[in-house]
């Protein structure tokens, strides 16, 4: 499933690449953000086709994390796009396999990690990263806001009011809220990250795991902020 968000935005949702979503931006470079869980490179393809995108116009792939849910296809979707592949500097080992992804240290983390591994966690390919960014990068039409605490090298993306928000918090109906720190690599700098994008201006909250948000976002991240207690 492939849908636009806003009106003559650009900016797709693919919502059938596993459990974390897939975002498409057709403006001003063909780009996807996230490569989905493995076993999803056709899947992603398809919904591509369904809007007129053909592999190879896939210019590149910007990852917010390194996390499996979020690489899984990345491996097979360079292979057939040879799209650049970009992620943070503090991630990027992880991404190439120089360093190995370790459970949380929680005992709740761990167990989930142990059944992820199960799920598929274990199938994650390594891929050379092209190019390795830093907070405040300009690509392709987006600026890079690092924003670690998830994992050291956790990024959003900011273009034209539109925060692609990867694992940085959970958007839901009602309020934002943080990820389960289950998942959290360092709970206390994911905050001090949620507080450094309360303070940016944006229209539209792109999360991986929720529906886009599409009203009242940036009040809402700040009332999050002032509950945790990171934004005076």
């Amino acid at each position: 499933m492939i849908y636009e968000v806003g009106t003559r935005s650009k900016v797709y949702c693919i919502e059938s690449a596993g459990n974390a979503r897939v975002f498409f931006v057709g403006a001003p470079e063909y780009t996807l953000i996230d490569a989905g869980i493995p076993g999803k490179a056709d899947k992603i393809l398809s919904a591509l086709a369904q809007i007129g995108v053909q592999p190879l116009q896939v210019k590149r792939i910007i990852l917010t994390h390194h996390h499996w849910d979020h690489v899984g296809s990345l491996w097979e979707l360079k292979k057939r796009t040879g799209a650049e592949i970009v992620a943070h500097l503090r991630d990027a080992e992880y991404i190439t396999g120089k360093r190995v992804r370790r459970a949380p240290r929680r005992a709740l983390g761990r167990l989930a990690y142990t059944l992820f591994t199960l799920f598929g966690a274990h199938d994650v390919q390594s891929v050379e990263v092209d190019r390795r960014v830093n907070d405040g990068d300009p690509i392709g039409g987006f600026s890079v806001v690092h924003t670690p605490g998830h994992t050291p090298g956790h990024i959003c993306l900011l273009r034209d009011g539109y925060l692609f928000s990867g694992d940085l918090l959970q958007a839901t109906a009602g309020e934002f809220r943080e990820t389960a720190h289950i998942f959290t690599a360092d709970v206390p700098t994911a905050r001090a990250s949620i507080r450094r994008v309360a303070e940016l201006e944006f229209q539209f909250i792109l999360s991986a795991h929720h529906p886009p948000h599409v009203f009242g976002s940036t009040d809402k991240v700040r009332a999050l902020a002032h509950k945790l207690g990171t934004l005076a």
